[in-house]
């Protein structure tokens, strides 16, 4: 779990947008985004590592959707940006406490 793990929880539930900056898959290249945070996967995953979904707006209507471990996430601060959560199922961030974090089941039983 990454430090900034209730930023990430907190605007899910309040519909904020948030800015992450984190770096790619080779730990060269830094980038900045404001994005939609999605839902979180804990440890034990088809790599046994913990992934943050976001939604990248910049590519347009569509976004893209990527995600990042929390080894590739610098930080991850709020923003004031609101977003229309319609078309996605969000799960509340009491579904996600640290104790479900646990166990990749919790996730099954919170949908």
């Amino acid at each position: 779990m990454h430090r900034d793990h209730k930023t990430f929880i907190q605007a899910i539930e309040d519909s904020k947008k948030v800015v992450i900056k984190h770096r790619n898959n080779a730990g060269r290249k830094e980038r900045t985004k404001i994005c939609r945070p999605l839902f979180y996967i804990p440890v034990g995953g088809q790599n046994d590592s913990a992934h943050y979904y976001f939604w990248d707006s910049e590519k347009g209507e569509t976004g893209n959707i990527f995600w990042a471990t929390p080894a590739q996430i610098i930080s991850m601060e709020p923003t004031q940006e609101s977003f229309e959560p319609s078309g996605f199922t969000l799960v509340r961030g009491e579904e996600l406490s640290e104790r479900d974090s646990q166990s990749p089941d919790s996730l099954e039983s919170a949908q």
